[in-house]
């Protein structure tokens, strides 16, 4: 080529892009780009690169990382020209159209199309180009439209959804249970309603190695979307996600019963569902937030209220001058009385010992076994009876009965037995939170002390009480622990 022509000559950017590619092969983004070239080499036009965006929609605002590429070499004054297949690769938003307009009047870019001559430089290139955009919005928007109604008639149907990764607890073809995973559903479920963090659940899960199905840990915001799916109650729910919001909501509307079975019931996932989507509720971090007061909604004024009745209201943690404290809340428009308060730190401690002491006893336990199932009465038999000889075992290398080595070579056959039937229960008991912890008082309340965290106890305290009252404070008592009133769970 003449010298005289290299400074005519445009250095061209291809730009590709399909919104949809489910095979992940990349022929649409191939067949745009091969005949892009052509154009090009019709004009005499000198390609610099290619910027291909693959499975990316431009009307659903997701990010364009090669679109933002050509944006930036073009103000840096590498492209001069931009090829593509139709228009409305570049854009179906008019917003975005008005850049690329604005972007051709400073750097003196150059437009053209495979299927038409569209010029930037002229009012009424610039015309035809804001009408196909508008047209590429408007079909855009209607194909948005007809995906949501299918996919709302699906969800009618009780249909299988197409697409993404496989569910947890069901098989591939997203029906038939996979019973391992179902087991840890159910786990999962039961030990959320007995108000154990999510943080603890995951904890525990990570050093057990359960992980989803696409092979990580789970966090606090994968579990809760697992446990608030309606999916995993055998129901089918809609959950439309409007084309500015980069995720869809935690819970949709239930709209039918599903084609596949129910690994939990809809009574236990409605709870669930209502417990996770709490407006207070916290699960900021991988592992979620930690409760700093313990006893939160388990405490409830007992001070008289109107008519005598008591006020009845969830006590909340509320400090003052650096001292917790838990306290009716004087929130307005509220039915709270706001005159009851009580130290936090004196009144962890009297519920702890409450419950240790209730736990500890035989007959307490005893009344507890008997509202279990009748299927654990015989593994909580055989965990108390292997408990009872692992103490015996103790005592007698204590004493120096044994030696240590004939002490080892027998309580490991317990602990196993005791770790095997300590998870068969958990998967079938209510009161799954006491498994592993219920022993003497003194074992408790090392666990207690060393080896649980907040979500842990309240756990415990939960599964051995419905909730405890808490009269009016006696001024003539600086500490009054007949003020607490328990309604024990048996």
């Amino acid at each position: 080529m003449p010298a005289m022509l290299w400074p005519m000559l445009r250095r061209a950017a291809i730009y590709c892009r399909i919104s949809q590619d489910r095979d992940g092969a990349g022929l649409g983004v191939a067949r745009q780009e091969a005949d892009c070239r052509e154009l090009c080499e019709r004009k005499g036009w000198h390609v610099v690169a290619v910027y291909p965006d693959n499975d990316v929609s431009a009307y659903s605002g997701a990010p364009r990382p090669k679109w933002q590429e050509l944006l930036e070499d073009v103000r840096a004054g590498v492209v001069d020209a931009i090829v593509c297949w139709h228009v409305d690769r570049l854009t179906r938003s008019p917003r975005e159209l008005e850049d690329v307009i604005d972007l051709a009047d400073r750097n003196g870019v150059e437009l053209a199309t495979v299927t038409g001559e569209i010029d930037l430089a002229t009012p009424t290139g610039r015309l035809i180009a804001r009408m196909l955009g508008a047209a590429a919005r408007h079909e855009a928007e209607h194909k948005a439209e007809r995906q949501r109604r299918q996919r709302r008639a699906a969800a009618e149907a009780g249909a299988v959804a197409g697409g993404g990764t496989r569910a947890y607890g069901y098989e591939d073809d997203r029906v038939t249970i996979r019973e391992d995973e179902a087991e840890i559903v159910r786990e999962a479920a039961r030990r959320a309603l007995a108000l154990e963090s999510l943080a603890s659940i995951c904890r525990d899960f990570h050093e057990r190695g359960v992980v989803t199905t696409g092979g990580k840990p789970y966090t606090a915001t994968s579990l809760r979307r697992l446990l608030a799916s309606a999916r995993i109650s055998g129901r089918r729910e809609h959950r439309p996600r409007s084309s500015w919001e980069t995720r869809r909501p935690v819970v949709g509307e239930i709209v039918a019963d599903a084609v596949w079975p129910e690994i939990i019931t809809a009574e236990d996932s409605d709870r669930l569902r209502k417990l996770l989507t709490e407006p207070g509720r916290r699960t900021t971090g991988p592992l979620g937030g930690a409760r700093s007061y313990l006893l939160t909604g388990i405490l409830h004024c007992a001070k008289p209220a109107s008519g005598h009745r008591p006020c009845g209201w969830g006590m909340v943690g509320r400090p003052r001058s650096g001292v917790r404290r838990y306290v009716c809340p004087n929130t307005p428009g509220t039915a709270s009385c706001g005159g009851t308060a009580t130290n936090a730190e004196r009144t962890d401690a009297h519920v702890r010992d409450m419950v240790l002491a209730a736990l500890a006893s035989e007959q307490f336990m005893a009344r507890l076994s008997d509202q279990e199932p009748a299927t654990d009465g015989e593994l909580l038999a055989e965990i108390s009876a292997d408990e009872e000889e692992l103490e015996g075992l103790a005592a007698d290398y204590g004493a120096r009965e044994i030696s240590r080595a004939e002490w080892m070579a027998a309580r490991t056959p317990i602990n196993e037995r005791l770790a095997a039937n300590r998870a068969r229960l958990a998967r079938i008991s209510p009161r799954s939170a006491l498994i592993g912890f219920v022993g003497t008082y003194a074992d408790m309340q090392e666990r207690w002390q060393h080896k649980l965290n907040d979500s842990q106890r309240r756990a415990i305290v939960a599964a051995t009480v419905h909730r405890v009252d808490v009269l009016p404070a006696n001024p003539r008592k600086k500490w009054d622990p007949d003020r607490f009133v328990f309604d024990w769970a048996v």
